[in-house]
């Protein structure tokens, strides 16, 4: 197999005639990056394949339940719970006792205090109940495409989740409080974040290796309620030595790099109880991509749900790496890359090297993709969702359990 060296070599010796020098190298990298994307979204292949899991998580109720909360205020505070310690995600429904109302978190300030979405309606006390209900988001693993299906066997036997779009969910005027075991999903979101800070924070930064001195990674999000950035440098002597930005950002869309790295950068907030992101080493702009997924209902007990995807390839950095497509697709990418890079100089040439490429992803398909007929289809808002059998067709068709009754 190619490591992406030998892809730049053989990519400049086609395109370029053998020219020697390095005016090209960038653009030839960009190039078959490019093109790596571009194949990885021309079908379902198999080499993209991946499994995983994650644990649900139920209602929070830790404390002695005396919950201290003041009319027309979103003020609330809960003796010997520990919000930041257990991980308790700002978003997350709360039921106070004293209302009937269902608030969401909207911070959390301390171990014991937090800010409620709106207003408390009931009367002042210091005794009242609380439940924080189960999480209902969660991040899918890194880089999963929105081709994937989702499992679990919490009723004994493999039993595969639904996808429901927002859009029909909330138009069916559904509880969606309701807890048991998740039956649905629905995706809303997609970002480089694994979690959100849990109340306006500086974001701090340290890599895990010591030679990642003087980087800069900028950070892309909400500050004061409006959009903001700040570029913050991890410090120049050791990487590894936290440095803190001076912003207070209370959500963030996206965070990136200036220049490849040894070692992982970690971005956290709430004076490091919130892990905001990772990111991996090498990629000169590399922001993981975490899809958010909701669960319905909200799941009332702890157990694993499986997660079967088609990834979406990292770029190639370092010219030892290797592509995640498999060796079958070394020529392919090779390709493509030298048709975009031929047509700049030539259409016709570039055209006769693209007919080349499709000739060989043609063939590539024949034995590398997988069949979608596992995969959930989405449908319009108006359109029917239950599986449905057309009253036209005959027996003779479709067997004797099925056809028009009459």
């Amino acid at each position: 197999m190619y490591t992406f060296l030998d892809l730049q070599n053989e990519v400049k010796r086609r395109s370029t005639r053998d020219q020697s020098g390095t005016t090209f190298d960038t653009a030839i990298k960009n190039t078959i990056n490019s093109s790596l994307f571009r194949i990885a979204r021309e079908a379902l292949w198999r080499g993209m394949r991946r499994k995983s899991k994650f644990t649900t998580v139920t209602s929070y109720t830790k404390g002695t339940g005396a919950t201290t909360v003041y009319l027309t205020s979103t003020a609330f505070s809960v003796t010997g719970a520990t919000f930041l310690t257990d991980d308790i995600n700002s978003g997350r429904y709360i039921k106070i006792g004293g209302s009937s109302k269902y608030y969401k978190i909207s911070t959390i300030t301390a171990e014991t205090t937090g800010t409620l979405d709106m207003a408390y309606d009931g009367d002042a006390s210091t005794t009242q109940s609380y439940e924080v209900l189960p999480q209902e988001e969660y991040n899918l693993p890194i880089q999963a495409s929105h081709r994937m299906f989702l499992w679990h066997r919490e009723w004994g036997y493999p039993t595969q989740i639904s996808y429901v779009p927002d859009q029909t969910f909330y138009g069916t005027g559904v509880d969606d409080v309701l807890t048991g075991i998740p039956t649905h999903y629905r995706m809303w979101g997609e970002d480089m974040v694994i979690r959100q800070p849990v109340e306006p924070s500086v974001i701090r930064i340290f890599s895990s290796s010591t030679a990642d001195t003087s980087k800069v990674v900028t950070i892309f999000g909400t500050v004061s309620g409006y959009p903001d950035s700040e570029a913050i440098t991890t410090n120049a002597s050791n990487g590894q030595t936290e440095v803190s930005g001076a912003k207070l950002f209370s959500s963030i869309e996206r965070i990136s790099k200036d220049s490849t790295t040894a070692g992982r950068i970690t971005c956290d907030a709430n004076s490091a109880s919130t892990t905001v992101a990772v990111l991996p080493i090498g990629d000169t702009t590399a922001g993981i991509q975490y899809s958010k997924i909701q669960l319905y209902p909200l799941p009332n007990t702890v157990f694993y749900i499986n997660v079967q995807y088609y990834k979406e390839p990292y770029r190639l950095v370092n010219d030892n790496e290797i592509h995640e497509l498999g060796q079958e697709f070394d020529e392919a990418i090779i390709l493509l890359s030298v048709a975009k890079i031929r047509y700049e100089s030539n259409q016709n040439e570039g055209d006769k090297w693209f007919a080349l490429y499709s000739d060989e992803v043609r063939t590539l398909k024949k034995t590398n993709v997988d069949k979608i007929d596992w995969l959930p289809t989405l449908r319009r808002p108006n359109e029917p969702h239950a599986d449905m059998v057309t009253p036209f067709l005959s027996y003779r068709q479709v067997g004797s359990h099925y056809g028009r009754a009459c």
